[in-house]
């Protein structure tokens, strides 16, 4: 969108101010000194194509972005899980050889990633049940990059090309969420992480969502974590940009484009207080629902306009 402003009482007869929305949130405007009408018209189409080509050029920045983004993921992923392979030659245990490769790809990924979310609050380090919102599929990444926890993830992403193998690798563990002999079976399988010392990281929403607020949680898992004695800790995970989010239809490939082409994703990750006792699922619930609630009010406050 174009506008055309008149300056009147400068130095120069008229002032042309055109401001362009279309590059990514990011305005630019071009103050062009008109010193006699008959020039306004080659002005304003000099300007105009100005503004069209910097829109150009930040669209072709941000797809040839996404694309080096998308095969250094795939490569290191690829490295990652032939590390796990030598690993296990070399005498590694299958869980020392999943958590030295998750390490190592959390060490650069997410940086190369352009992941910038600010962490806040303190993640538990003993064993523990992380209960996050879920907003996209790099929701365990944002998580894991500040604690060690096996991930609770919905079947469908182990069909996915190299991310399914590499998760399975590193010890996540599958739902189907729409059989009820795999929701019981799993959360068995919590159960016994947990009382072996082993942390898990669950979205109890049980499906991703944009907010403003996060659905109603399912209870086993915080079951699980009561019979197993461990304390439970809320995560709110928060974005800056909604392309983040993984919604509807949105399938993998066309969304990991659009989301990775943008320079940074920025947001914050909050670590709640621990919960041991009590209705621990209501109160996480809730928890995460204020951090929502309070990170939009700061947002509208601090907004320009």
């Amino acid at each position: 969108m174009f506008s055309i402003t008149d300056f009147k009482g400068l130095h120069v007869p008229f002032f042309i101010v055109l401001q362009s929305e279309e590059l990514h949130g990011q305005d630019r405007i071009f103050f062009l000194p008109v010193h006699s009408p008959k020039v306004l018209q080659a002005n304003i189409e000099n300007a105009f194509f100005s503004v069209r080509y910097n829109c150009f050029l930040c669209l072709m920045q941000g797809w040839f972005r996404a694309v080096w983004r998308f095969i250094y993921f795939a490569i290191s992923t690829l490295w990652s899980i032939a590390g796990f392979f030598v690993d296990l030659l070399l005498g590694k245990s299958r869980t020392q050889a999943g958590i030295r490769q998750r390490r190592r790809w959390l060490n650069h990924i997410p940086k190369r990633m352009g992941i910038r979310l600010r962490l806040e609050g303190t993640p538990h380090t003993g064993p523990c049940l992380y209960v996050g919102n879920h907003i996209s599929y790099i929701d365990p990444v944002i998580v894991l990059m500040h604690t060690d926890a096996n991930v609770v993830a919905k079947a469908e992403v182990a069909r996915w090309p190299l991310i399914g193998y590499g998760a399975y690798i590193v010890g996540t563990i599958f739902v189907k969420r729409d059989e009820k002999d795999s929701r019981l079976a799993t959360a068995q399988t919590i159960r016994d992480a947990l009382m072996r010392g082993i942390s898990i990281l669950v979205f109890p929403e049980g499906t991703t969502t944009a907010g403003p607020e996060p659905m109603p949680f399912r209870p086993r898992s915080f079951d699980a974590a009561l019979e197993a004695g461990v304390p439970v800790q809320p995560i709110a995970i928060i974005y800056d940009c909604p392309e983040a989010a993984f919604i509807g239809e949105d399938t993998f490939l066309p969304h990991f484009f659009k989301l990775f082409r943008l320079k940074y994703i920025r947001g914050r990750v909050a670590f709640g207080p621990l919960l041991y006792a009590g209705d621990t699922m209501t109160q996480a619930h809730g928890w995460i629902r204020d951090q929502q609630s309070t990170y939009q009010l700061n947002s509208a406050a601090h907004d320009p306009a």
